[in-house]
């Protein structure tokens, strides 16, 4: 049995001789640790549209925005509508929209991109928002400007306060 306390093999450490590694591991290893302590916006964008893209798909079951619901159940529409009027109604389908893939996409990107997101959130979002809209409007739906000025605000404010909250409780609880 060994002592757990022999110095044997730390000694030998720092009598031994360093070997420096190739200049090209060397390089391999300073890039991978700079993008991945400051990730490519670009690449962080996509991967932001695609899972916003995944579950904006997933909210049409639940929210039928613009008239492009994959179920056409309507409960959900006319609750909101009902209960906060037609604008109200927008923009909290739009919160929904965008605010859903906000939180997904602050628990599966890493921490360096959620944190590169949240430095151009607003740019983000904004953008997000006017692809889901043009997107819509590609897909068929009749948009009035009012309506979709609604739904916009409430799209980019829930994406905004989703990925702030969300990044706030990764960083303060989770240590991922």
């Amino acid at each position: 049995m060994t002592d757990p306390f022999n110095n044997k093999d730390y000694e030998d450490f720092l009598n031994s001789e360093g070997i420096e590694p190739s200049k090209e591991l060397d390089d391999k290893i300073t890039n991978y640790v700079k993008y991945d302590m400051n990730p490519d916006m670009k690449i962080v964008f996509v991967k932001l549209l695609g899972i916003q893209t995944f579950i904006g798909i997933l909210t049409l079951l639940l929210c039928p925005q613009f008239e492009l619901s994959l179920t056409n159940n309507h409960d959900l529409y006319h609750y909101f509508h009902y209960t906060f009027g037609t604008y109200g109604c927008f923009a909290i389908c739009g919160a929904l929209f965008i605010g859903s893939g906000a939180i997904f996409a602050s628990y599966l990107l890493k921490k360096s991109e959620v944190r590169k997101i949240r430095s151009n959130k607003s740019l983000c979002y904004l953008a997000i928002s006017l692809i889901a809209v043009s997107l819509f409007i590609l897909f068929g739906a009749e948009i009035y400007l009012a309506a979709a000025l609604a739904w916009l605000i409430g799209a980019i404010l829930g994406g905004l306060l989703m990925v702030e909250i969300n990044g706030f409780f990764r960083d303060s609880f989770l240590s991922i």
